[in-house]
């Protein structure tokens, strides 16, 4: 697995963790990730749940709510980027037991955020459902909304 891909994976892991806080799924997440990082490493799963509910308490007394659960969101991708990094062979693991998380939220809660960005002369292509239609143009110079538009891709997801 690339680091690009675990990468992903703890994103996806770490947007479904955040989610799940302040739902009735919550109880059922907390278990099931304790669980996987205390079977893989020396970490008591009581000190893996602790800070769960840390993190979870967080985003719930936060007054920036958003705010707090990006916070949260990014420390949880860190802590299962270093979990995949160490222990690969958890990868199929890891992504069985969100999908069966994703499952367990309430509809309402299945909603995701993706933040794309670039920089400089940069261009992000991203697809989270349906098709994106994308044209380009083929251009050595900076994009400036003129040219000839030669260039497009079409995906589905």
């Amino acid at each position: 697995m690339t680091q690009q891909e675990i990468m992903a994976l703890a994103m996806s892991g770490a947007t479904t963790i955040v989610a799940a806080m302040a739902t009735d799924a919550w109880e059922t997440v907390r278990d099931r990730v304790s669980t996987l990082l205390h079977r893989r490493g020396p970490e008591p799963r009581a000190a893996i749940e602790a800070r769960l509910e840390s993190s979870a308490e967080l985003v719930s007394r936060g007054r920036d709510a958003d705010r707090a659960r990006e916070m949260v969101r990014g420390q949880w991708q860190l802590e299962l980027e270093e979990f995949l990094a160490a222990h690969p062979e958890a990868v199929e693991e890891l992504q069985e037991q969100l999908d069966s998380m994703r499952a367990a939220l309430p509809e309402a809660q299945q909603q995701w955020v993706q933040n794309n960005t670039a920089n400089g002369h940069g261009v992000v292509t991203a697809l989270q459902h349906g098709t994106q239609h994308v044209y380009y143009m083929d251009s050595p110079g900076p994009r400036t909304g003129t040219g000839t538009g030669t260039g497009t891709e079409e995906r589905t997801g």
